[in-house]
């Protein structure tokens, strides 16, 4: 007879410190899942002057698949230097503002959100281990 893992049991699941810690890693990992997905998604459709296919690309070509892509083409002028900082106007919308905004929710969220849980006590002797005898 062999016996699974119990890597977790259905009281786990009701505590009340369980279901909010997940909740709130769930949250986290959501922001920056659709910050990842944005900055990805709008820096490909931005980022490049053409979206014509290169002669030595393979594989279907990416208008095929998603539509046509014209309305994204950009002129070589139209790559404006919005800050000052010499990087491209993509960049600081589409990589750089994102990202800075990520960061901020994520450090408001640790201070004000965020709930630390005790989890439990600790003997004075130490964790508890079973011998082999």
């Amino acid at each position: 007879m062999t016996s699974e893992p119990n890597f977790g049991n259905d009281n786990d699941r009701d505590d009340p410190a369980f279901r909010r810690t997940r909740r709130e890693a769930l949250m986290i990992l959501g922001l920056w899942t659709c910050c990842f997905l944005f900055t990805v998604t709008a820096c490909y459709l931005r980022g490049y002057l053409t979206h014509e296919p290169a002669k030595s690309a393979f594989g279907p070509d990416i208008a095929r698949l998603v539509g046509p892509l014209e309305p994204f083409n950009r002129q070589p002028d139209s790559l404006e230097d919005p800050s000052g900082f010499g990087i491209p106007d993509w960049v600081f919308w589409y990589i750089v503002t994102p990202w800075i905004v990520c960061v901020v929710v994520s450090i408001v969220f640790c201070l004000f959100v965020f709930h630390e849980e005790e989890l439990g006590t600790e003997s004075e002797t130490g964790p508890v281990v079973e011998s082999e005898t």
